[in-house]
């Protein structure tokens, strides 16, 4: 989890549920986005930048 802790308490400029890809986009302050999807029962993450 150590690549998201650039994450922690960054305030949350805006939501995009859905997202073009039908997951959740999280946009955060310093221009920071995490990506959020369900695949196969799973969730996956990206984080830019990580």
């Amino acid at each position: 989890m150590a690549k998201y802790d650039g994450l922690l308490g960054q305030p949350v400029l805006e939501v995009e549920e859905p997202d073009k890809e039908d997951g959740i986009t999280f946009i955060l302050k310093d221009n920071r986005f995490l990506f959020i999807k369900a695949v196969d029962g799973k969730i996956e993450t990206v984080s830019i930048p990580e």
